[in-house]
């Protein structure tokens, strides 16, 4: 909040939250400085067919900086006010269950575990932006904060907000939308803790369709440069004969020679008509699954790759207003222990980062063998299947939930081996 503001440089992402808006920052800014204002003009309107739980946190961000802001411009730190009020609820709601299984000192060190993992700059940067991830990462800690609160006492103001925080968590961002099968199995599985007995059956019924509505309200093109990124970034470089493989997509084998492009580069296939045509005509969602399903080593292989580059934890974007004479791309290193520990030992090192998830896994089921367990284990799983299997590109912030899902395990991990000790 302090200057120099700490933020998240915008990728492009953004117009998809705030061209409801007309809301933006310059375009020559975007990936290398993350603006602290941005202003109103149509240039930057954009009807995205995206529909996401930040939008809603934008509007209250704008209604917001209405109040307090002179200029007329929107402050990047209204979102990153909301944002970090919401997680900083779910602290203030945590406090009382630790208070029923630790003593003051014991509590303290686990809050402050807490302020180290999830207070990293890795975290609060995407605060301080209008990513779809945002909403996302924030109402899942409220989310987990909530449904440990109802476990406890059954109260309904705990069980109505676990249900209204796992909506805005799945209608988030169409990547996130799976979460809901766990949640909506932790909903049926403790369904004994509400007391009217159609009500825990209406809401997975609620949470299903809202996550569907997200998830189809995806533009026609979104899909389609999502699997080209995973056929020609991801795919095609570890590819024994890339031609041949072509044909397995139902593309012709000169359609190879766009290797290493993206959908959005101007050399890349689709700045060609009758390849973009042809592409979306035979190439699909459903053609990559099965390809993956045929070749599970290529499929294993592209996760590793993809872990690799999570492994950074940090997306190679700007943190600063231009204004603040930090050089094009400079991130912030204040309060980066733990991302930067994570980063030493998982960058470039997918095996690790796998094994290492797999291990933390195994252990919480060894101590924790419950449900709620089980499925926070299947977030995980989702989490890395659909961002490591489905896009090919920024990696390290696509894959900030399953990071903050990992952090948690640890951190349930170490609650329960204070809690061990001290009983």
């Amino acid at each position: 909040m302090l200057p120099p503001v700490v933020s998240l440089a915008n990728n492009g992402d953004f117009g998809k939250v705030l061209g409801h808006f007309s809301l933006g920052s310059p375009f020559t800014l975007e990936w290398y400085f993350a603006p602290v204002k941005f202003r109103f003009d149509p240039v930057f309107t954009y009807r995205a067919e995206f529909r996401s739980s930040e939008t809603l946190l934008a509007a209250c961000a704008i209604g917001l900086s209405s109040v307090i802001s002179k200029s007329g411009d929107v402050d990047i730190r209204t979102i990153g006010f909301i944002h970090g009020g919401i997680f900083l609820l779910a602290v203030y709601l945590l406090i009382p269950v630790l208070g029923c299984f630790f003593g003051p000192k014991t509590r303290f060190a686990i809050l402050a575990a807490i302020a180290a993992t999830f207070c990293d700059v890795m975290y609060v940067s995407v605060f301080n932006s209008f990513y779809m991830d945002a909403s996302a990462l924030v109402f899942l800690v409220l989310t987990v904060v909530l449904f440990l609160r109802s476990l406890l006492w059954k109260r309904p103001a705990d069980l109505i907000g676990f249900v209204v925080s796992s909506l805005f968590l799945v209608t988030a961002k169409p990547q996130h939308v799976l979460m809901v099968i766990p949640i909506a199995a932790l909903v049926i599985g403790y369904r004994k803790m509400c007391p009217i007995r159609a009500a825990p059956w209406a809401a997975a019924a609620i949470l299903t369709i809202a996550a569907c509505w997200t998830a189809f309200s995806l533009p026609s093109d979104y899909a389609r440069n999502s699997v080209y990124n995973v056929i020609y970034l991801g795919l095609l470089p570890d590819s024994p004969s890339p031609p041949d493989e072509m044909r397995e997509f139902g593309l012709d084998r000169g359609d190879a020679a766009f290797i290493h492009t993206t959908a959005y580069s101007s050399d890349g296939g689709f700045a060609n008509p009758a390849f973009a045509a042809r592409f979306a005509e035979r190439v699909h969602m459903g053609a990559l699954l099965r390809f993956y399903l045929r070749h599970p080593a290529r499929a294993f292989k592209l996760l590793l790759r993809a872990l690799d580059d999570a492994g950074k934890m940090r997306p190679g974007s700007g943190n600063f207003d231009p204004g603040e004479g930090f050089a094009p791309g400079a991130m912030s290193h204040a309060f980066a222990q733990w991302s930067g520990l994570k980063a030493r030992v998982f960058a470039d090192h997918g095996w690790r980062y796998l094994s290492f998830s797999v291990i933390i896994c195994a252990l919480l089921l060894v101590r924790c063998p419950a449900p709620a367990a089980v499925c926070l284990i299947i977030a995980m799983a989702l989490e890395l299947l659909v961002t490591g299997l489905g896009d090919a590109m920024d990696a390290p912030r696509h894959f900030t939930l399953f990071s903050a899902l990992s952090d948690m395990v640890l951190l349930i991990l170490t609650f329960t081996t204070l809690r061990r000790l001290y009983t």
